[in-house]
């Protein structure tokens, strides 16, 4: 038989309930005093921590309250945005379009082929445009571009010369304007590669302000949808001081030293300005590029080439290169001459409009143009005002 033990009559340990109970809510004060809300920081704290999130952290910030979704849109956070941390849809880019703003000076994106990822249409880029007015850098990787009918990059500060390889690879693109790209120069194989691979469709395209020169807009003579060319030479190559500086240093760079050694033969020149400067005369298109639009090239075959050295050649086959070509302006070129005219008036067969004003070109030789070219309208510098 078991017997029940009596209740102790001791008092309780100190460590009773009500104790730990006590402790336990001066430990929660204490804590609440030493952890502050985030809000009850000032806004300048507030921006110091958020310029250190990526553009998507903005975003999923800026729901949290509206204190915060106003923060997220100060301007100081987007003025360089980086969104290529992951691949991002373009109906998720377009909920970011509203945090751009006109202070934005770069603006990075990363698409992904192999993805669903929608192609940049003319409505994005010009969005960019009005909100980013002061943008100068725009890095796009991994998208589609949709430019079906043009592409317009006027005075783009980052368009360089393989940029040329990329857009030549849109599909149906119709029209193309790089006018006032200056860092558009020397890219002769761009160009090449670019006229003999791509720009299947392209009909309009405009040069006007650009470094290029006759080996470029020759590559061009390929493009046999081409209907309209604009050229016009830049401001900074028609200044008088300008083109005096760049040949003083031509003149200082060809100085040959003296020799005086019966064995060392000395070839004197006389003007020595005669060369052509690679910088310079380059980049001024000439007669050889109006020349190789719209000309007529001489294509012959081997029929048949017998044992004694004979070779048999099958008879001329003529191909013209732009039969399309309706609308030309070569405007301040000095190196243009009558010689574009008489091949133009040849073979130039579709051409309604030229431009030669600023040229090289006589009164003498634009009336004999348009006495055989009576259906183009011709504007030169002699024209009356």
């Amino acid at each position: 038989m078991k017997i029940k033990r009596s209740k102790s009559l001791s008092p309780e340990p100190s460590s009773s309930k009500d104790t730990k109970r006590i402790k336990f809510e001066e430990t929660t004060n204490l804590d609440r005093v030493t952890s502050p809300n985030i809000l009850e920081f000032s806004d300048d704290v507030l921006l110091n921590i958020l310029k250190y999130l990526y553009p998507q952290d903005l975003m999923a910030v800026s729901l949290c309250c509206h204190r915060l979704a106003q923060l997220t849109q100060d301007r100081t956070l987007w003025r360089k945005v980086d969104f290529r941390t992951k691949p991002m849809f373009l109906n998720d880019l377009n909920r970011y379009m509203k945090f751009l703003q006109p202070i934005t000076m770069s603006l990075a994106i990363h698409g992904n082929f192999h993805g669903k990822c929608s192609a940049l249409t003319q409505r994005f880029f010009e969005n960019v445009k009005t909100l980013c007015n002061q943008l100068k850098e725009l890095i796009i990787e991994e998208y589609y571009i949709n430019g079906d009918k043009c592409l317009i990059l006027s005075n783009c500060q980052w368009f360089t010369p393989h940029s040329l390889l990329v857009i030549s690879k849109i599909p149906k693109l119709k029209e193309l304007r790089l006018n006032s790209c200056h860092r558009l120069g020397e890219c002769v194989a761009y160009a090449s590669l670019a006229t003999r691979f791509g720009f299947k469709t392209l009909e309009i395209l405009d040069l006007r302000d650009t470094a290029l020169g006759d080996s470029e807009v020759g590559c061009f003579s390929s493009t046999k949808t081409l209907t309209h060319l604009y050229l016009e030479c830049p401001s900074t190559l028609r200044n008088e001081e300008h083109l005096e500086i760049m040949q003083q240093q031509q003149r200082q760079v060809l100085q040959l030293p003296i020799f005086e050694d019966n064995n060392l033969a000395q070839f004197l020149i006389e003007d020595v300005f005669a060369f052509d400067n690679n910088g310079f005369q380059r980049c001024l298109i000439s007669d050889r590029a109006i020349c190789a639009l719209g000309s007529d090239s001489c294509d012959r075959k081997v029929i048949n080439s017998s044992p004694q050295g004979m070779i048999i050649l099958q008879e001329n086959r003529r191909i013209s290169n732009n039969p399309n070509l309706k609308i030309l302006v070569v405007r301040n070129y000095p190196r243009v001459t009558n010689s574009s005219l008489i091949h133009l008036a040849l073979n130039a067969s579709r051409l309604e409009y030229l431009d030669v004003t600023g040229t090289s070109v006589t009164k003498d030789g634009i009336e004999s143009f348009k006495s055989q070219k009576t259906n183009v309208k011709v504007v030169s510098s002699f024209d009356e005002t």
